[in-house]
Protein backbone atom coordinates (compact mmCIF):
# COMPACT_ATOMS: atom_id res chain seq x y z
CA UNK A 1 0.00 0.00 0.00
CA UNK A 2 2.79 2.43 0.94
CA UNK A 3 4.60 1.67 -2.33
CA UNK A 4 1.46 2.38 -4.37
CA UNK A 5 0.77 5.65 -2.53
CA UNK A 6 4.34 6.80 -3.08
CA UNK A 7 4.12 5.79 -6.75
CA UNK A 8 0.99 7.88 -7.23
CA UNK A 9 2.53 10.88 -5.49
CA UNK A 10 5.83 10.72 -7.37
CA UNK A 11 4.33 10.12 -10.80
CA UNK A 12 2.11 13.18 -10.43
CA UNK A 13 4.71 15.43 -8.83
CA UNK A 14 8.03 14.45 -10.44
CA UNK A 15 7.55 16.25 -13.73
CA UNK A 16 5.94 19.18 -11.95
CA UNK A 17 8.92 19.53 -9.64
CA UNK A 18 11.34 19.13 -12.53
CA UNK A 19 9.62 21.76 -14.69
CA UNK A 20 8.66 24.26 -11.97
CA UNK A 21 10.74 23.90 -8.83
CA UNK A 22 13.86 23.37 -10.92
CA UNK A 23 14.78 26.29 -13.09
CA UNK A 24 12.60 26.50 -16.17
CA UNK A 25 15.71 26.81 -18.32
CA UNK A 26 16.70 23.30 -17.24
CA UNK A 27 13.39 21.91 -18.42
CA UNK A 28 13.86 23.74 -21.73
CA UNK A 29 17.42 22.42 -22.01
CA UNK A 30 16.21 18.86 -21.37
CA UNK A 31 13.69 19.09 -24.22
CA UNK A 32 16.24 20.66 -26.59
CA UNK A 33 18.86 18.01 -25.88
CA UNK A 34 16.34 15.23 -26.31
CA UNK A 35 15.27 16.60 -29.68
CA UNK A 36 18.75 17.08 -31.14
CA UNK A 37 19.65 13.39 -30.81
CA UNK A 38 17.25 12.66 -33.70
CA UNK A 39 18.33 15.48 -36.02
CA UNK A 40 20.25 14.66 -39.19
CA UNK A 41 23.88 13.95 -38.36
CA UNK A 42 25.09 16.89 -40.45
CA UNK A 43 22.86 19.19 -38.38
CA UNK A 44 24.24 17.71 -35.14
CA UNK A 45 27.82 18.17 -36.39
CA UNK A 46 27.19 21.84 -37.22
CA UNK A 47 25.67 22.35 -33.78
CA UNK A 48 28.67 20.58 -32.23
CA UNK A 49 31.09 22.81 -34.13
CA UNK A 50 29.19 25.92 -33.01
CA UNK A 51 29.50 24.84 -29.38
CA UNK A 52 33.18 24.06 -29.91
CA UNK A 53 33.85 27.64 -31.04
CA UNK A 54 32.07 28.98 -27.97
CA UNK A 55 34.27 26.72 -25.84
CA UNK A 56 37.40 27.98 -27.61
CA UNK A 57 36.38 31.60 -27.01
CA UNK A 58 36.33 30.82 -23.30
CA UNK A 59 39.53 28.76 -23.52
CA UNK A 60 41.34 31.66 -25.21
CA UNK A 61 41.19 33.59 -21.92
CA UNK A 62 43.36 30.93 -20.23
CA UNK A 63 47.18 31.09 -20.31
CA UNK A 64 47.35 27.39 -21.20
CA UNK A 65 45.10 27.33 -24.28
CA UNK A 66 45.87 30.81 -25.64
CA UNK A 67 49.27 29.67 -26.90
CA UNK A 68 47.80 26.68 -28.75
CA UNK A 69 44.93 28.64 -30.30
CA UNK A 70 47.32 31.34 -31.54
CA UNK A 71 49.40 28.75 -33.41
CA UNK A 72 46.43 27.90 -35.67
CA UNK A 73 46.56 31.44 -37.08
CA UNK A 74 42.91 31.87 -37.93
CA UNK A 75 39.91 33.47 -36.20
CA UNK A 76 38.13 31.19 -33.73
CA UNK A 77 34.95 31.79 -35.75
CA UNK A 78 36.59 29.81 -38.58
CA UNK A 79 37.88 26.93 -36.46
CA UNK A 80 36.78 23.44 -37.44
CA UNK A 81 36.78 20.20 -35.48
CA UNK A 82 39.73 19.15 -37.66
CA UNK A 83 41.65 22.14 -36.24
CA UNK A 84 40.72 21.09 -32.72
CA UNK A 85 42.11 17.61 -33.30
CA UNK A 86 45.56 19.16 -33.81
CA UNK A 87 45.61 20.41 -30.22
CA UNK A 88 47.98 18.60 -27.84
CA UNK A 89 46.42 15.90 -25.68
CA UNK A 90 45.49 16.93 -22.14
CA UNK A 91 46.60 14.46 -19.46
CA UNK A 92 45.97 14.19 -15.74
CA UNK A 93 49.57 15.16 -15.03
CA UNK A 94 49.20 18.33 -17.10
CA UNK A 95 46.00 19.23 -15.25
CA UNK A 96 47.72 18.81 -11.88
CA UNK A 97 50.62 20.98 -13.01
CA UNK A 98 48.68 23.64 -14.95
CA UNK A 99 45.38 23.77 -13.05
CA UNK A 100 45.53 27.55 -12.43
CA UNK A 101 46.38 28.20 -16.09
CA UNK A 102 43.39 26.11 -17.27
CA UNK A 103 40.71 28.22 -15.54
CA UNK A 104 39.07 30.89 -17.71
CA UNK A 105 38.94 34.58 -16.89
CA UNK A 106 35.83 35.53 -14.87
CA UNK A 107 34.21 32.05 -14.67
CA UNK A 108 30.52 31.80 -13.74
CA UNK A 109 29.44 29.48 -10.93
CA UNK A 110 32.74 27.63 -10.66
CA UNK A 111 32.90 24.77 -8.15
CA UNK A 112 35.52 22.08 -7.37
CA UNK A 113 35.11 18.42 -8.30
CA UNK A 114 37.41 15.41 -8.38
CA UNK A 115 37.67 12.03 -10.03
CA UNK A 116 37.21 8.95 -7.89
CA UNK A 117 40.83 7.89 -7.91
CA UNK A 118 40.52 4.35 -9.30
CA UNK A 119 44.25 4.44 -9.95
CA UNK A 120 45.03 5.71 -6.46
CA UNK A 121 45.69 9.21 -7.83
CA UNK A 122 42.55 11.38 -7.52
CA UNK A 123 42.32 14.37 -9.84
CA UNK A 124 40.95 17.74 -8.70
CA UNK A 125 39.45 20.14 -11.26
CA UNK A 126 36.71 22.76 -11.63
CA UNK A 127 33.37 22.87 -13.42
CA UNK A 128 30.77 25.59 -13.90
CA UNK A 129 27.01 26.02 -13.72
CA UNK A 130 26.57 25.54 -17.47
CA UNK A 131 28.23 22.12 -17.20
CA UNK A 132 26.03 21.22 -14.22
CA UNK A 133 22.85 22.14 -16.11
CA UNK A 134 23.78 19.98 -19.09
CA UNK A 135 24.63 17.06 -16.80
CA UNK A 136 21.18 17.16 -15.20
CA UNK A 137 19.38 17.28 -18.57
CA UNK A 138 21.56 14.54 -20.06
CA UNK A 139 21.05 12.21 -17.10
CA UNK A 140 17.27 12.45 -17.46
CA UNK A 141 17.51 11.47 -21.13
CA UNK A 142 19.95 8.62 -20.45
CA UNK A 143 17.67 7.30 -17.71
CA UNK A 144 14.75 7.35 -20.15
CA UNK A 145 16.80 5.51 -22.77
CA UNK A 146 17.41 2.83 -20.12
CA UNK A 147 13.70 2.27 -19.47
CA UNK A 148 13.17 4.66 -16.57
CA UNK A 149 10.21 7.04 -16.60
CA UNK A 150 9.34 10.06 -14.49
CA UNK A 151 8.37 8.83 -11.03
CA UNK A 152 9.35 5.18 -11.60
CA UNK A 153 10.01 3.22 -8.43
CA UNK A 154 13.79 2.87 -8.45
CA UNK A 155 16.80 1.55 -6.56
CA UNK A 156 20.41 2.72 -6.58
CA UNK A 157 23.06 0.13 -5.79
CA UNK A 158 26.11 2.32 -5.51
CA UNK A 159 29.58 1.99 -4.03
CA UNK A 160 31.25 5.39 -4.35
CA UNK A 161 31.86 6.72 -0.80
CA UNK A 162 31.65 10.35 -1.90
CA UNK A 163 28.12 9.82 -3.25
CA UNK A 164 26.67 8.25 -0.12
CA UNK A 165 25.67 11.52 1.51
CA UNK A 166 24.06 12.93 -1.64
CA UNK A 167 22.22 9.73 -2.56
CA UNK A 168 21.02 8.92 0.94
CA UNK A 169 19.13 12.15 1.66
CA UNK A 170 15.70 10.78 2.49
CA UNK A 171 13.71 13.82 1.35
CA UNK A 172 15.40 13.79 -2.05
CA UNK A 173 15.00 10.05 -2.48
CA UNK A 174 11.35 10.10 -1.42
CA UNK A 175 10.11 12.44 -4.12
CA UNK A 176 12.31 10.61 -6.65
CA UNK A 177 10.68 7.33 -5.51
CA UNK A 178 14.16 5.87 -5.04
CA UNK A 179 15.95 3.80 -2.42
CA UNK A 180 19.69 3.88 -1.97
CA UNK A 181 21.78 0.79 -1.17
CA UNK A 182 25.39 1.31 -0.13
CA UNK A 183 27.31 -1.19 -2.26
CA UNK A 184 30.69 -0.40 -0.75
CA UNK A 185 30.09 -3.45 1.44
CA UNK A 186 29.00 -6.42 -0.71
CA UNK A 187 29.43 -9.16 1.86
CA UNK A 188 26.95 -12.06 1.75
CA UNK A 189 25.14 -10.63 4.79
CA UNK A 190 24.72 -7.23 3.14
CA UNK A 191 23.66 -8.74 -0.18
CA UNK A 192 20.99 -10.76 1.62
CA UNK A 193 19.73 -7.57 3.29
CA UNK A 194 19.66 -5.74 -0.04
CA UNK A 195 17.70 -8.58 -1.64
CA UNK A 196 15.10 -8.70 1.13
CA UNK A 197 14.57 -4.93 1.05
CA UNK A 198 14.34 -4.81 -2.75
CA UNK A 199 11.81 -7.64 -2.64
CA UNK A 200 9.65 -5.45 -0.37
CA UNK A 201 10.33 -2.24 -2.28
CA UNK A 202 9.74 -3.87 -5.71
CA UNK A 203 11.77 -1.41 -7.80
CA UNK A 204 10.88 -1.12 -11.48
CA UNK A 205 14.30 0.26 -12.37
CA UNK A 206 17.74 -0.36 -10.86
CA UNK A 207 20.79 1.82 -11.43
CA UNK A 208 23.99 0.19 -10.23
CA UNK A 209 27.73 -0.02 -10.61
CA UNK A 210 28.51 -2.99 -12.85
CA UNK A 211 30.32 -5.05 -10.23
CA UNK A 212 27.72 -4.54 -7.48
CA UNK A 213 24.72 -5.69 -9.54
CA UNK A 214 26.81 -8.56 -10.90
CA UNK A 215 27.67 -9.69 -7.36
CA UNK A 216 24.00 -9.49 -6.37
CA UNK A 217 23.06 -11.59 -9.41
CA UNK A 218 25.81 -14.14 -8.68
CA UNK A 219 24.66 -14.46 -5.06
CA UNK A 220 21.04 -15.02 -6.07
CA UNK A 221 22.14 -17.64 -8.61
CA UNK A 222 24.21 -19.50 -6.04
CA UNK A 223 21.24 -19.55 -3.66
CA UNK A 224 18.79 -20.59 -6.38
CA UNK A 225 16.71 -17.43 -5.83
CA UNK A 226 14.59 -15.97 -8.63
CA UNK A 227 14.11 -12.25 -7.86
CA UNK A 228 10.78 -10.53 -8.45
CA UNK A 229 12.49 -7.22 -9.27
CA UNK A 230 13.10 -5.08 -11.25
CA UNK A 231 10.06 -4.92 -13.49
CA UNK A 232 11.54 -2.81 -16.30
CA UNK A 233 15.33 -2.69 -16.62
CA UNK A 234 18.77 -2.31 -15.08
CA UNK A 235 21.22 0.49 -15.88
CA UNK A 236 24.92 -0.17 -15.27
CA UNK A 237 27.76 2.31 -15.10
CA UNK A 238 30.95 3.26 -13.26
CA UNK A 239 32.89 0.09 -14.24
CA UNK A 240 33.43 -2.01 -17.34
CA UNK A 241 30.49 -4.34 -18.00
CA UNK A 242 32.00 -7.49 -19.50
CA UNK A 243 29.83 -9.78 -21.69
CA UNK A 244 29.71 -12.57 -19.11
CA UNK A 245 28.58 -10.06 -16.47
CA UNK A 246 25.77 -8.78 -18.68
CA UNK A 247 24.60 -12.34 -19.40
CA UNK A 248 24.54 -13.26 -15.71
CA UNK A 249 22.67 -10.07 -14.78
CA UNK A 250 20.07 -10.41 -17.54
CA UNK A 251 19.54 -14.14 -16.99
CA UNK A 252 19.12 -13.65 -13.24
CA UNK A 253 16.74 -10.70 -13.26
CA UNK A 254 14.95 -11.43 -16.53
CA UNK A 255 15.24 -7.86 -17.83
CA UNK A 256 17.59 -6.04 -20.19
CA UNK A 257 20.73 -4.33 -18.97
CA UNK A 258 21.48 -0.85 -20.36
CA UNK A 259 25.09 0.22 -20.02
CA UNK A 260 26.15 3.86 -19.97
CA UNK A 261 29.49 5.67 -20.14
CA UNK A 262 30.80 8.87 -18.63
CA UNK A 263 33.03 10.27 -15.93
CA UNK A 264 33.27 13.04 -13.39
CA UNK A 265 35.68 14.99 -15.58
CA UNK A 266 33.49 15.01 -18.69
CA UNK A 267 30.02 14.06 -17.47
CA UNK A 268 27.32 11.89 -19.02
CA UNK A 269 28.33 11.23 -22.60
CA UNK A 270 26.97 7.94 -23.97
CA UNK A 271 24.34 5.27 -23.40
CA UNK A 272 22.89 2.16 -25.01
CA UNK A 273 19.43 2.25 -26.58
CA UNK A 274 16.98 -0.63 -26.91
CA UNK A 275 18.90 -1.96 -29.93
CA UNK A 276 22.04 -2.49 -27.80
CA UNK A 277 24.20 -1.89 -30.88
CA UNK A 278 26.64 0.41 -29.09
CA UNK A 279 26.77 3.55 -26.99
CA UNK A 280 25.03 6.59 -28.47
CA UNK A 281 27.38 9.53 -27.95
CA UNK A 282 25.76 12.79 -26.85
CA UNK A 283 27.48 14.83 -29.54
CA UNK A 284 26.06 18.05 -28.10
CA UNK A 285 28.05 17.32 -24.92
CA UNK A 286 31.36 15.96 -26.20
CA UNK A 287 33.66 15.48 -29.15
CA UNK A 288 35.01 11.93 -29.04
CA UNK A 289 38.13 10.58 -30.70
CA UNK A 290 39.75 7.16 -30.58
CA UNK A 291 43.45 7.24 -31.38
CA UNK A 292 45.96 4.50 -32.07
CA UNK A 293 48.30 4.52 -29.03
CA UNK A 294 51.30 3.66 -31.21
CA UNK A 295 50.82 6.11 -34.09
CA UNK A 296 48.60 8.80 -32.58
CA UNK A 297 46.32 8.55 -35.62
CA UNK A 298 42.53 8.66 -35.24
CA UNK A 299 40.94 5.25 -35.84
CA UNK A 300 37.44 3.92 -36.46
CA UNK A 301 36.15 0.36 -36.11
CA UNK A 302 39.24 -0.72 -34.18
CA UNK A 303 40.23 -0.18 -30.53
CA UNK A 304 41.94 3.04 -29.59
CA UNK A 305 42.53 5.37 -26.66
CA UNK A 306 39.47 7.52 -25.95
CA UNK A 307 40.13 11.27 -26.18
CA UNK A 308 37.31 13.62 -25.11
CA UNK A 309 36.54 17.30 -25.46
CA UNK A 310 33.74 18.46 -23.18
CA UNK A 311 31.69 21.23 -24.81
CA UNK A 312 29.83 22.41 -21.71
CA UNK A 313 32.45 23.24 -19.08
CA UNK A 314 33.22 26.85 -19.98
CA UNK A 315 34.90 27.48 -16.63
CA UNK A 316 37.79 25.04 -17.02
CA UNK A 317 37.83 23.61 -20.55
CA UNK A 318 38.86 19.99 -21.03
CA UNK A 319 40.08 19.87 -24.63
CA UNK A 320 41.33 16.54 -26.01
CA UNK A 321 41.44 14.97 -22.57
CA UNK A 322 42.93 11.47 -22.29
CA UNK A 323 40.55 9.62 -19.98
CA UNK A 324 42.56 6.38 -19.82
CA UNK A 325 39.93 4.16 -21.44
CA UNK A 326 40.09 1.98 -24.54
CA UNK A 327 37.13 1.90 -26.94
CA UNK A 328 36.02 1.46 -30.53
CA UNK A 329 34.40 4.36 -32.38
CA UNK A 330 32.04 3.87 -35.35
CA UNK A 331 30.34 6.19 -37.84
CA UNK A 332 27.54 3.73 -38.57
CA UNK A 333 23.98 4.73 -37.71
CA UNK A 334 21.78 2.82 -35.30
CA UNK A 335 18.41 1.56 -36.51
CA UNK A 336 16.68 3.11 -33.46
CA UNK A 337 16.44 6.48 -35.22
CA UNK A 338 19.04 8.40 -33.24
CA UNK A 339 21.60 9.96 -35.57
CA UNK A 340 24.56 10.26 -33.22
CA UNK A 341 27.82 8.38 -33.73
CA UNK A 342 28.46 5.24 -31.71
CA UNK A 343 31.04 3.87 -29.35
CA UNK A 344 30.68 0.27 -30.47
CA UNK A 345 32.42 -1.05 -27.39
CA UNK A 346 34.29 0.09 -24.32
CA UNK A 347 37.07 -2.33 -23.51
CA UNK A 348 37.94 -0.84 -20.14
CA UNK A 349 40.78 1.14 -18.64
CA UNK A 350 44.20 1.09 -20.25
CA UNK A 351 45.36 -0.56 -17.02
CA UNK A 352 42.81 -3.34 -17.67
CA UNK A 353 45.24 -4.63 -20.29
CA UNK A 354 48.03 -7.10 -19.57
CA UNK A 355 51.35 -6.65 -21.35
CA UNK A 356 53.34 -9.80 -22.13
CA UNK A 357 57.13 -9.98 -22.32
CA UNK A 358 57.01 -10.15 -26.12
CA UNK A 359 55.25 -6.77 -26.20
CA UNK A 360 51.81 -8.16 -26.98
CA UNK A 361 49.00 -6.25 -25.24
CA UNK A 362 46.15 -8.51 -24.11
CA UNK A 363 42.79 -7.18 -23.00
CA UNK A 364 41.64 -8.31 -19.57
CA UNK A 365 38.61 -10.03 -21.09
CA UNK A 366 40.95 -12.83 -22.14
CA UNK A 367 41.50 -13.75 -18.48
CA UNK A 368 37.89 -13.14 -17.45
CA UNK A 369 36.73 -16.09 -19.53
CA UNK A 370 38.69 -18.48 -17.32
CA UNK A 371 37.32 -17.36 -13.97
CA UNK A 372 33.73 -16.27 -14.33
CA UNK A 373 32.66 -19.57 -15.85
CA UNK A 374 33.89 -21.57 -12.86
CA UNK A 375 31.32 -22.68 -10.33
CA UNK A 376 31.92 -21.34 -6.84
CA UNK A 377 33.99 -18.24 -7.67
CA UNK A 378 32.31 -15.14 -6.28
CA UNK A 379 34.94 -12.64 -7.40
CA UNK A 380 38.55 -12.40 -8.50
CA UNK A 381 41.30 -9.91 -9.19
CA UNK A 382 44.15 -10.57 -11.62
CA UNK A 383 47.18 -8.34 -11.01
CA UNK A 384 50.23 -7.98 -13.22
CA UNK A 385 53.02 -6.94 -10.85
CA UNK A 386 55.71 -6.85 -13.57
CA UNK A 387 56.42 -8.41 -16.95
CA UNK A 388 57.42 -11.63 -15.17
CA UNK A 389 55.13 -11.73 -12.12
CA UNK A 390 51.34 -12.12 -11.77
CA UNK A 391 49.09 -12.45 -8.71
CA UNK A 392 45.58 -13.89 -8.65
CA UNK A 393 43.18 -13.17 -5.77
CA UNK A 394 40.13 -15.43 -5.49
CA UNK A 395 36.97 -15.15 -3.37
CA UNK A 396 35.43 -18.61 -3.37
CA UNK A 397 32.06 -19.91 -2.26
CA UNK A 398 31.06 -23.23 -0.70
CA UNK A 399 30.46 -24.84 -4.11
CA UNK A 400 33.96 -23.99 -5.39
CA UNK A 401 35.05 -26.34 -8.20
CA UNK A 402 38.77 -26.93 -7.65
CA UNK A 403 39.18 -29.19 -10.71
CA UNK A 404 37.88 -26.56 -13.16
CA UNK A 405 39.94 -23.93 -11.38
CA UNK A 406 43.18 -25.89 -11.80
CA UNK A 407 42.46 -26.43 -15.50
CA UNK A 408 42.04 -22.67 -15.95
CA UNK A 409 45.26 -21.97 -14.08
CA UNK A 410 47.15 -24.30 -16.42
CA UNK A 411 45.83 -22.46 -19.49
CA UNK A 412 46.81 -19.10 -18.01
CA UNK A 413 50.31 -20.27 -17.09
CA UNK A 414 50.78 -21.62 -20.61
CA UNK A 415 49.61 -18.30 -22.04
CA UNK A 416 51.77 -15.94 -19.97
CA UNK A 417 54.84 -18.17 -20.38
CA UNK A 418 56.70 -20.66 -18.25
CA UNK A 419 59.29 -18.06 -17.24
CA UNK A 420 56.56 -16.03 -15.49
CA UNK A 421 55.26 -16.69 -11.97
CA UNK A 422 51.59 -16.80 -10.97
CA UNK A 423 50.84 -16.59 -7.24
CA UNK A 424 47.39 -17.59 -5.95
CA UNK A 425 45.73 -16.10 -2.85
CA UNK A 426 42.29 -17.01 -1.51
CA UNK A 427 40.75 -14.05 0.32
CA UNK A 428 37.40 -13.06 1.84
CA UNK A 429 36.67 -10.08 -0.43
CA UNK A 430 38.22 -8.03 -3.20
CA UNK A 431 39.28 -4.60 -1.87
CA UNK A 432 37.67 -1.68 -3.66
CA UNK A 433 39.48 1.34 -4.99
CA UNK A 434 39.00 4.67 -3.15
CA UNK A 435 36.34 5.47 -5.76
CA UNK A 436 34.31 2.44 -4.67
CA UNK A 437 35.01 0.60 -7.92
CA UNK A 438 36.14 -3.00 -8.23
CA UNK A 439 39.10 -3.59 -10.54
CA UNK A 440 39.09 -7.14 -11.91
CA UNK A 441 42.26 -6.60 -13.94
CA UNK A 442 45.18 -4.45 -12.82
CA UNK A 443 48.45 -4.04 -14.68
CA UNK A 444 51.27 -2.22 -12.95
CA UNK A 445 53.28 -2.23 -16.17
CA UNK A 446 53.12 1.08 -18.02
CA UNK A 447 51.88 0.45 -21.59
CA UNK A 448 53.77 3.56 -22.70
CA UNK A 449 56.97 1.54 -22.28
CA UNK A 450 55.83 -0.88 -24.99
CA UNK A 451 54.25 1.79 -27.19
CA UNK A 452 57.33 4.03 -27.04
CA UNK A 453 59.52 1.02 -27.84
CA UNK A 454 57.36 0.28 -30.88
CA UNK A 455 57.45 3.93 -31.96
CA UNK A 456 61.25 4.06 -31.66
CA UNK A 457 61.64 0.81 -33.62
CA UNK A 458 59.39 2.14 -36.39
CA UNK A 459 61.32 5.43 -36.48
CA UNK A 460 64.65 3.59 -36.75
CA UNK A 461 63.32 1.54 -39.65
CA UNK A 462 62.10 4.69 -41.38
CA UNK A 463 65.48 6.38 -40.94
CA UNK A 464 67.28 3.37 -42.44
CA UNK A 465 65.20 3.63 -45.62
CA UNK A 466 66.03 7.28 -46.17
Amino acid sequence: MINRLQDAFCKSSYKYKASHLFKKKLWKLYKEKKSIQYQDRSVIEKYQEKKMRKLLMAAYTTPYYKKTIDTVKKPISNFTIADLKKFPILTKDIIRKEIKNLIVKNPIGLYPNSSGGSTGEPLTFYQDQNYKDHIWASMMIINEMSGWYWGARSARLWGAPRDRKAFSKKSKLFWQNTRFYDAFDMSDLKIEQFHKDMTRHEPEFIMASSSSIYLLASYLNAKGIIPSYPKISISTTSETLYPHMRKTIEDTFGVKCFNRYGGREVGAMACECKRHSGFHIFMDNVIVECIDPETGEEVYDKPGEIILTNLNNLGMPFIRYKVGDIGTLSKEKCTCGMQTILLKEILGRSMDHVILKNGKIVHGWYFNQYFFGIEGIKAYQFVQESLEKFTLYIVKMSNFNSISFELSLKKIRDFIGKDCTLDIHFIDSIPKAPSGKVQFIISKVDPEIIWNKNRNTAQMAANLTK
